[in-house]
């Protein structure tokens, strides 16, 4: 998902960039109890009959279902932020805040939309300047990606007052 707002400073644009979020974190809880309160149910009759060994193993699943929706809900939590300033190109990245900052010089940055090696294959959108380059937007979908590109592209181009 991309958001197009105005900068802190005068002059400045600014691209919020995040991975769409399938389910909210309190939804991922709401299901992992009500899968936990449905396996632990079933073990439990099973343990009543003479089984034991099911119980182990429906808290072996529980523990797997709880890990796979903790991963997904922290990659799904990440932010990329694009200023786009009068002479400076600021990205910064994280989770519940700003992690990690780069900065290019804006005259010298480019805009690069590489092609994946098949169309099987994401492509990149990179920033260079400088022999250096940082990819942004790994996480969106090919037509995201293209229209971002797009859309930083017309942003560089715009004259600076």
């Amino acid at each position: 998902m991309i958001s197009i707002q105005p900068g802190p400073e005068a002059q400045t644009e600014c691209f919020v960039i995040e991975p769409n979020q399938s389910m909210p974190w309190r939804m991922q809880i709401l299901l992992f109890t009500l899968m936990a309160i449905i396996s632990f149910s079933i073990a439990l009759a099973y343990y009543a009959i003479g089984l034991p060994l099911v119980l182990p193993f429906a808290g072996l699943e529980m523990l797997a279902l709880g890990g796979v929706l903790y991963i997904t809900s922290r990659r799904s939590g990440v932010r990329e932020v694009v200023i786009i300033g009068r002479d400076r190109i600021a990205v910064e990245s994280g989770h519940k805040g700003p992690e990690q900052r780069f900065e290019f010089q804006r005259d010298w940055a480019r805009i690069i939309l590489e092609k994946g090696r098949s169309e099987w294959h994401p492509g990149r959108l990179l920033i260079r300047s400088h022999g250096r380059q940082l990819e942004i937007g790994s996480f969106l979908i090919e037509q995201e990606r293209r229209s971002l590109a797009k859309a930083l592209q017309q942003s560089l181009l715009r004259p600076v007052v």
